[in-house]
């Protein structure tokens, strides 16, 4: 909803536990301009990004797409924004309907960081989403462009039960509560997580899943809450059916 709402860490911690779970999971960074996703669970430097790969858009398979991503842990891939913010403007938004083609044919979940602004290329994503999430914390600003963004995903026609909400850093007795917020946006149910900045803060300085820190137990379980939110676990295997932020074939 607001830049410094925390969704890169949400976003990167998510795809780390997801894939923890034994699923492939991908994250990909479509803060073209400043994204910085793979800086919050991985010390490595990207080989590509996608700004590459969608200039090689010819090139594009599942073995060119993974070769372009950086292997985080055993099913956990990153596709990287561009080092140069200018090379934003050459991604275009049926380039990043090609590559979401791509990668829900190789990945159980694909988790986008959308990042702040709305435009051809963050709505290609939006569009065909199952679901998104938008943060948010409990101060003035953060809520009321909460509320302009949930009137703007109304106007493109996104069913409510597509926008869910994510309260960070939540604490209790603040001058703004939970129930201010959703009776402000019309929301029946919140996710929240607990304000640990330390933890947080550790986990972000040293580019490593706050899961594997010691002292994030708080916000840890509170993200492997949402995770199962989310995406539940897969149903039982003569089902044949695996939960996923894509149902069906679609991102």
């Amino acid at each position: 909803c607001k830049g410094g709402s925390g969704a890169t860490f949400i976003a990167a911690n998510l795809a780390h536990l997801l894939a923890t779970g034994g699923k492939r999971v991908a994250l990909i960074d479509l803060n073209l301009q400043f994204g910085d996703a793979l800086l919050f669970i991985s010390n490595e430097r990207p080989a590509s990004d996608v700004a590459d790969v969608a200039r090689h858009l010819q090139r594009l398979d599942a073995d060119f797409l993974l070769s372009a991503m950086v292997q985080v842990a055993p099913g956990l891939h990153v596709l990287a924004a561009p080092e140069d913010p200018a090379l934003a403007s050459d991604v275009t938004p049926q380039q990043v309907q090609a590559i979401l083609a791509q990668a829900r044919t190789m990945f159980d979940y694909i988790i986008i960081d959308a990042g702040r602004s709305l435009s051809g290329v963050t709505l290609q994503a939006l569009d065909t989403a199952d679901s998104i999430h938008a943060v948010l914390q409990l101060t003035l600003p953060f809520i009321r462009d909460a509320r302009r963004l949930r009137e703007i995903f109304r106007s493109l026609g996104y069913p409510a039960d597509k926008l869910r909400w994510i309260v960070n850093r939540c604490e209790k007795n603040g001058q703004i509560t939970l129930d201010d917020v959703r009776t402000t946006l019309g929301a029946e149910r919140l996710f929240t997580l607990p304000n640990q900045y330390g933890a947080v803060a550790a986990s972000v300085n040293q580019g490593v899943p706050v899961a594997d820190l010691p002292g994030g137990g708080a916000i840890t379980r509170a993200l492997r809450d949402l995770a199962q939110a989310i995406a539940p676990q897969a149903a039982p295997a003569r089902s044949g059916w695996l939960a996923s932020l894509w149902r069906g074939g679609a991102p």
